[in-house]
């Protein structure tokens, strides 16, 4: 018995005392706490997919929460965005039955996006010139253009993703 009371004795005073070196907390620079979402530029044909991946910016800023999004004239630095190229392919070949030949099942579309990320008033910029992709997958029973822009915001969503997690952690 007077083993196991020794035995949780030291457990506890080992908790206590220091610890293993790590930190809870945001891996960001700790001078930068503010980022604005620059207007997206879109290099492809796909109607509205600057504001589509300007939104998917903004919301996974937000569910990150190492840097509050703000104002231009607000923030400590400012990512800038180009969506660069746009391709949708054919997952799930077309079938057909005797003399009807069905639309393909499933497609897929990949996007590829650059972005650099400024500190306003600086020459360098704080992540140079960068690239991501996102894809997503998609089907189309009925209306092709709304299940088409469904799977563009979710693959820019994908792209997204990643921008944010390179600017909150590429201090």
């Amino acid at each position: 018995m007077k083993r196991i009371f020794v035995f949780v004795m030291a457990a506890a005073a080992l908790l206590m005392t220091g610890g293993c070196g790590y930190r809870v907390g945001t891996m960001g620079h700790p001078q930068i706490k503010t980022i604005a979402i620059a207007a997206v530029k879109n290099d492809t044909t796909i109607y509205n997919l600057s504001a589509i991946m300007r939104n998917m910016l903004v919301e996974q800023f937000m569910l990150d929460g190492t840097l509050k999004v703000v104002a231009e004239n607000k923030a400590d630095c400012i990512l800038f965005a180009r969506i660069v190229e746009s391709s949708t392919s054919e997952v799930t070949e077309s079938s057909s039955s005797s003399d009807r030949t069905f639309e393909p099942e499933e497609w897929q579309i990949d996007i590829k996006a650059e972005y650099a990320v400024i500190i306003p008033g600086q020459k360098t910029p704080l992540i140079p010139l960068r690239s991501v992709s996102g894809s997503a997958k998609y089907q189309a029973p009925g209306d092709m253009d709304s299940a088409m822009r469904r799977g563009a915001a979710q693959a820019c969503r994908k792209a997204a993703v990643e921008m944010v997690e390179f600017t909150a952690e590429a201090w």
